[in-house]
Parts: C-alpha cells; structure tokens; sequence
C-alpha cells in the first residue's frame, strides 16, 4: 500500500498528526487502531480491540504501550485539550501506513523502528521495535496498559483488581474471576510486576462527539531489555479462543523469530487475495489505477470477517459497526465479486437467505443474545441485487439455489409484510414505519427524516428486483411474463417521480426534495428510467447536471440540496446535533457508486468516461491516501466546506462502491457496455 509519509514537521503538530490514523483488522472483528502520533483520540483506539463472540463482544484488551528508549519517553498522552504528557511525538522523525503502521524515533543519538501487525483469525497483536544504527546499546522499555472493557465503554481506577500470572513468554492479566486472560508476551524482554493506575486519559474525538472522554487504564508492569545495534525485539498482545492453538504456544515460548514468521504469513496471504483479484480486474500492473486498484482490494479486506466458527458475514464500518444486512448486500460486489472471493460471496448469500423471513432479511445482528432486527425494507431488494450479480459473475448453477428467497421476497412485498411494508394500488412500495429505509436517524421518538411514503430508491430496487426475478424464473423453467408484466407497470407508475420544470425525480411523491436517492433509479442493472431511451436520457443528464452541482462534494455525496429546507451543512456536537445532519445534508462517500455509474453510462465512449470519472474520484482517492483512516474511506463528510470526515473511519460500503467503480471502469480494459453487462 502506498500512502504518504507524514514528516517530522506534520508530526509535531500534534492536532494534525493526531487526525491521521491507522487500522489493522483480524477477520473476526477485532482490530487495532490508533493514530499517527501515537496519541489515543478515541476510545475506540487501541493495540488490541478483541471479539471475543466473533464479530461480536468486542473488547478492548491493550489501549497502549508507554515506550521509552535510554530513559527518553517515547509515547504522548492526551490529559488535557492542551496539555501531553509525555510528549514523545516530538521524537518521531516519521509515520507511515504501507504493509504495516510504522513509527520511526530519534532519541539522542538512538534510532528506533516501531511496527505493528494483526495475525489473521486470532486476537493477537504483534508490536516489534529495531534498534536502528547506533554506536553504543540502549535500554527499551516497554509499559502495556490494559483495560478489558467493552468498546463502547470506559474504564475507571479499581472497576477490576487485574490479578496476574507468570508465564512462560510474559505474564497473563485477569481483569475479574471469569474474565478471558490478557497475554503480555516478549520473545527477548524479561518482564517486571509493579501494578499502577494511568489516570484521567482525554479522548479528544469523544469530547467533541459530546461523549464522557476520561478513562482510566491500568499497568501490571513493564518490559525492558537491552537491544544492540540491528537488534529486534517483538511482543504478543493476546486474548485467547479455544480454537487459536498458535496463541497457546506463544504463552509458554514466544521464541525470536516467531514475530517474522506470523509477519511472512500475513504477507503470504496479502498476495494469495491480490492473486484471486487479478482473476476479476487487472490489479498487477503501473501506474495510478492499478496501484489503487491493489490498495482497495487490500482496505477491502478489513470487512470480511467469520461468524463464530462458521460462515463470513460482513462489518459494516469500523470502529463501531456490527454486521448489518444492507450495508452487506451494497458491499458485497466491491468486497468478495471484484477481488474474485466468490466461495465467501456464496456464504454471505446464503447465510442471509436462511435468516429470510416473511420476506424480509435482518438489518442488524445485535452485538449479544438476542434475535436480529428485521426492520428494512431495501435490505431484501439489495439481497436480490446482490444476488443477481453472483450469477452474472460466475454463471454457477448453484446461484438458482437462491431463487426461492428472491420469489418469497417479491411475494410478500406484493401481498404485504411487516411494518407495512407492501404493494399500494399503483404497483408501487409502501411502508407505514418511518424509518425502513436507509436514512433512518432518530432523535428520541421523532424520525429526522421520515420516509413512509413511497421512496424512490425503493422503487428502482423494487423495479429491478422484479426484473432479476423474471431472468431467475427463465433459469429455473417457471414463467416469468407475471413478474415482467408487474415490472412494466412499475416503470410506468414512476413516471410520477419526474418534473420538467423541477429537473431531478423527487425523493418521495407528497415530498419531491433534491436527494441522491434518485441516482438509483438509473444506476441498477435494470434501470427504472433508461438512459438508453431518448426521454430516458435526457431525465438522466439533467438529475446528473444536479446530482454534480448540488450533491457531490468529492469524496461523497450530500444527501440532501444545500438550498433545502432543514439542510445541515456542519456535523458535529452530542448524538442529537450528529443525528440530524447525519441524512440532512451530511454527505456519504458510498452514494458515489450509483454517481458516478449513472456519468459512466452518459458518457459517448469509453476514453471520456474514464477521463471524467478519474477527474470525479481525485478527491476521494486524496482522503483514501492522506486523511482520515489512511488507506480507508470514511462514512461521512460535512456537507460545508471544507467537508471535514465524520462519522466511522473505515466504511464497508464506502470501499466497495470505490473498489467497484474502479475496478468496473478504470482498471478493466473493456468497453463501458461490457464492464456492466459482462462480469
């Protein structure tokens, strides 16, 4: 992964460097995450975030090391707006996210490498330190501090007594009787027991979010060794699952050299994931594209993740999403069909077909216990889409295994389901609950922006979803002139969505606003207006003309017009002053998808559109590189100028709408009309 370095100079403004930040993910839902600086934000920041119910019950288990080399701190802490102690960030010469986070320090006349890794499938972070060139050896310490708190939590002094064991590589730390060990391990450093409380730690992200923002965390030693020029020392941060047996060797003899071996899998597997991808979209060549081809194959990754011990399933966004249904099914071309992971496509799917129920499929899995939420109504349609497209890809016969859920799906929206969701007389969807579709933010009781009417993406994904059905049934042997006939009247009812004189389809028929929703109308394999068709065309370039002026703010797309009523341009503030920007006006980086595939499909001939579209993603590829999550794609950014990132820092759908832009229209050599039609 190529990403800018930050300099020293970029480094010593703390406030900048600290917006800079880094993740690693473990493919059960843990992570690790922190910041250029090395200065915790958040609370969600941490050397070791563990699911302990893969992907669920995440844990934060290590926050930090304070490290320090001949005695000079080398860490920085946050404990007042203004105040850092230590401020070891005045040592880094640099900060990079290529393969890895890696730190680089200047202590007098010591150098000093720091890196970082997650091992696939295991809770276990590895944290390595090279003592570069250098006259004379030098004395590394190393202080971990713990916490094992959920992650939405914080964690106050004596909240656990933290009782200790010695073992074999380090020590393992027991919050509370019955909590899951914390391994602190050193395959060279010997390990000392001292037990101390770091107190009144700020999270600036959080106070700013109108959170509590002070914890507390806890340190049951240290580790000090004494390195000779060249010489390497690495750590083991763990928590163990009956099933990682590599984690249960490492706790008796974390022997040098097993840090570079778990490095070199990694790696290995880095290339085994471009490898399948270079099936789908050529991601091995020069330049540009194909480097940032390889780099989102790579972010993609990151949400694609196990289910207990069984199926993958996907994380909606880090650090704070679970899986949820439709985030899934939007994400799931651009993660696993473009980077060719159809096994792990195929489960997905049927994971989410079993869980179908009166047509409806789960929005969220909750974190613990309790049954999923079935409270969407475009997560099923998605499903369809989705579905429809993992034949498309791979031609497999298996793909008809899903046809009975698309067929319950269009029934039960024909008949009527739950939330009254169902067909209306103009063939059209409606719903009762407000809060069904995807901008479904609520501030106590009151819906921020109610849509119980009649959508209009709902409509084009109820439109396609009939189509996809109709070409399943033809596959299957039933009939399919029921569902063709039902989608021609559909198309004919939406006729209503468009205005001459207002020049974009209204979001909803009692309430025609300038939103990006309309986009999907055109965007879908089956569109519900034409671009192919001469009035199909020219409803499209005028909702184009105002989706780029109006909507588009570069890495994203606003969600509502700034010249609407209730448009938010800023977010910001406690949950209520977030929530009522979040789908008024915040803009969301995955509504370039359906964007910047309606100007593809405008545009005369292929050269154009891959000249206008790499002109259209300059600045997401600028914040996927330089800002926020480095090497990511945020949820969200300000509606205003300058369009600060906000929400989650590393969005499933966000990556995937890129990666499938990219690798459908920049990276494949082949004609716009091919790169939709022919997977």
């Amino acid at each position: 992964m190529i990403v800018l370095d930050l300099s020293k100079s970029e480094l010593w403004q703390w406030q900048e460097g600290s917006r800079r930040e880094w993740l690693l993910t473990n493919g059960l839902g843990g992570y690790a995450s922190g910041t250029a600086t090395g200065i915790n934000t958040r609370r969600y920041h941490g050397l070791l975030m563990a699911a302990l119910a893969p992907p669920a019950e995440r844990t934060l288990a290590v926050a930090k090391t304070e490290d320090a080399l001949d005695g000079i701190a080398l860490s920085a802490n946050l404990y007042h707006p203004d105040v850092i102690h230590p401020d070891g960030y005045r040592h880094l010469e640099s900060f990079s996210v290529r393969k890895r986070p890696v730190f680089l320090y200047r202590a007098g006349e010591q150098w000093l490498e720091k890196s970082i890794f997650m091992v696939r499938e295991a809770n276990l972070t590895i944290v390595q330190y090279k003592l570069l060139a250098s006259g004379h050896r030098a004395r590394l310490t190393v202080r971990p501090l713990v916490a094992y708190r959920n992650f939405h939590h914080l964690l106050r002094q004596n909240d656990w007594p933290f009782a200790q064991t010695r073992l074999g590589s380090g020590v393992g730390i027991e919050a509370f009787p019955g909590a899951a060990p914390i391994y602190l391990l050193s395959d060279l450093a010997g390990y000392q027991e001292d037990g101390v409380w770091y107190k009144e730690f700020l999270y600036l992200e959080e106070r700013e979010r109108g959170l509590d923002a002070r914890e507390d965390l806890y340190s049951p030693g240290y580790f000090h060794v004494d390195l000779e020029a060249g010489q390497s020392v690495a750590f083991a941060f763990a928590v163990p699952r009956p099933q990682a047996e590599s984690i249960a060797a490492l706790k008796e003899n974390f022997s040098p050299g097993a840090a570079e071996e778990l490095w070199q899998n990694q790696l290995s597997r880095r290339e085994r994931l471009l490898e399948k991808a270079k099936t789908v979209i050529p991601c091995d060549g020069k330049g540009e594209v194909a480097t940032w081809t390889r780099d989102l194959v790579l972010a993609a990754d990151n949400f694609i993740v196990r289910r207990g011990e069984g199926q993958r399933t996907v994380i909606a966004g880090y650090p704070w999403f679970g899986d949820w249904g439709r985030d899934t099914m939007i994400a799931l071309e651009g993660l696993t069909m473009l980077t060719g992971r159809f096994d792990e496509a195929w489960e997905i799917l049927s994971a989410f077909a079993a869980y179908c129920k009166d047509g409806l499929l789960p929005n969220v899995f909750p974190d613990v216990g309790t049954e999923p939420a079935y409270n969407s109504v475009d997560a099923p349609l998605w499903f369809v889409h989705a579905a429809y497209r993992y034949w498309q890809y791979t031609l497999k016969d298996h793909a008809l295994e899903l046809y009975p859920t698309i067929r319950s799906i269009i029934e039960h929206y024909r008949q009527g389901t739950a939330f009254g969701i169902g067909m209306a007389e103009d063939y059209l969807i409606a719903m009762d609950d407000a809060q069904l579709t995807w901008m479904d933010a609520k501030v106590g009781d009151l819906a921020v922006t109610p849509r119980a009417d009649k959508p209009i993406e709902i409509q084009a994904l109820w439109y396609n979803a009939l189509c996809i059905c109709a070409q399943f049934a033809q596959l299957a042997g039933d009939q399919a002139w029921e569902y063709e006939a039902l989608a021609a009247k559909v198309r004919s009812s939406a006729g209503s969505y468009w205005s001459a004189q207002r020049g974009y389809l209204a979001d909803q028929l009692s309430e025609p606003r300038l939103r990006p929703n309309q986009l999907l109308a055109f965007s879908l394999p089956f569109p519900l207006f034409d671009p192919e068709t001469e009035t199909g065309r020219k409803i499209a370039q005028s909702v184009l003309a105002f989706a780029l002026s109006e909507l588009y703010i570069g890495p994203g797309l606003r969600t509502l017009g700034s010249g609407e009523p209730d448009y938010h341009g800023r977010y910001g503030g406690n949950q209520s002053a977030r929530d009522r920007a979040y789908h008024q006006g915040a803009a969301w980086s995955w509504l370039l998808g359906p964007c910047l595939d309606l100007a593809a499909r405008l545009a005369p001939n292929l050269g154009q559109a891959r000249r206008e579209l790499w002109l259209l993603l300059t600045p997401a590829r600028d914040h996927f590189y330089h800002q926020g999550a480095l090497g990511q794609i945020s949820e969200i950014f300000a509606g205003d100028w300058p369009h600060h990132s906000c929400g989650c820092f590393a969005q499933a759908w966000g990556v995937a709408e890129l990666l499938r832009i990219v690798g459908t229209y920049l990276a494949a050599e082949r004609s716009i009309a091919d790169a939709r039609n022919d997977a």
